[in-house]
């Protein structure tokens, strides 16, 4: 009977295994949104005009309704979309690659509740060159710095709800500005949900832009709510959003190495950053695909074991 007990379990561990969805071992569910197909009303502009029937919208918190909470994120939202975008995805959920998601339990929703005495996190993880977050190879570094987060806030019995997603909003008429407005809505409607909700970003490349954006357009009502955005190597490099926006009074941990060339991220001279030159670490030398210790490089700093843990020890530091 024990041995048959051992079984089921060691099959019931293999079954989630294989129903994860997030490529988040701490939150395997997941909601998947390609922004641009939330335009429910072909204008062209996501809007609140997209939400009036949130039946047509994902479930964000994943808790089996498409109601008010869901069509939230599209109020008080403008963002202009390409006329001339590809919208054949949208009508396929195969054939779609979503840029964003929301990740929860396996049986839980994605949300939180404020009478537990500690404040819950809404944690932003967003990759540099995210092409499709269903693919866990995508932002595969940064997933797996979120998910430490996610394991070690567990551990302090600190609620969490993780959001993965790309530099790039797919089909906006500014690709990167597009998901800086999606990405900065998104984090206000968690923080005026949950009163009592803090947020972290972390960013790498591309997606450090981003998170500097949102966290620069936010401190100004949340600065005390933002426990601190962490830049991964941070580059400007083909990004066509803003360039110049950055926190000044959120704490910035500022993530850099100088062995890329024109891809390097460079030092934050500024009172609220912190700076560190991880050039001399090691990282695998094919990045999330694994392979022997080798200096680091702009794509697989992100992937060094000393930067996730290193990262995890300061968000913690940052986060009493």
């Amino acid at each position: 009977m024990k041995h048959f007990v051992i079984c089921l379990s060691v099959l019931f561990a293999v079954v989630l295994l294989a129903c994860n969805q997030s490529g988040l071992s701490n939150a395997p569910r997941a909601t998947f949104a390609q922004i641009s197909c939330l335009n429910t009303n072909g204008d062209n502009v996501l809007n609140a005009q997209d939400a009036v029937d949130p039946s047509k919208l994902p479930d964000f918190d994943g808790d089996r309704k498409r109601d008010a909470q869901d069509a939230a994120f599209l109020y008080g939202l403008n963002i202009q979309l390409n006329p001339q975008r590809d919208t054949s995805a949208c009508r396929s959920t195969g054939g779609n690659a979503p840029e964003y998601e929301v990740a929860r339990g396996y049986f839980k929703p994605a949300d939180v509740s404020c009478a537990t005495g500690k404040q819950p996190v809404l944690v932003v993880g967003i990759g540099g060159g995210v092409v499709n977050v269903k693919d866990s190879g995508d932002a595969a570094g940064v997933r797996s710095i979120v998910d430490g987060l996610l394991s070690a806030y567990r551990d302090r019995g600190v609620q969490t709800i993780p959001i993965i997603a790309g530099p790039q909003l797919l089909g906006a008429a500014n690709l990167n500005g597009g998901m800086e407005q999606w990405v900065t809505h998104a984090i206000e409607v968690y923080l005026n949900q949950y009163p009592c909700m803090r947020a972290l970003l972390i960013g790498h490349s591309n997606g450090a832009v981003t998170a500097d954006v949102a966290a620069a357009k936010l401190e100004a009502q949340y600065a005390r709510r933002i426990i601190e955005v962490v830049d991964i190597d941070r580059s400007t490099v083909l990004y066509t959003g803003d360039t110049k926006s950055r926190p000044t009074q959120v704490h910035v941990f500022n993530i850099y190495e100088s062995n890329s060339g024109v891809l390097n991220g460079a030092p934050y001279n500024s009172p609220n950053a912190e700076n560190w030159n991880a050039s001399g670490i090691q990282a695998p030398k094919n990045g999330d695909k694994g392979g022997p210790l080798a200096q680091v490089n702009h794509t697989t700093l992100d992937n060094a074991k000393d930067v996730k843990q290193r990262v995890i020890a300061d968000v913690l530091q940052h986060s009493t």
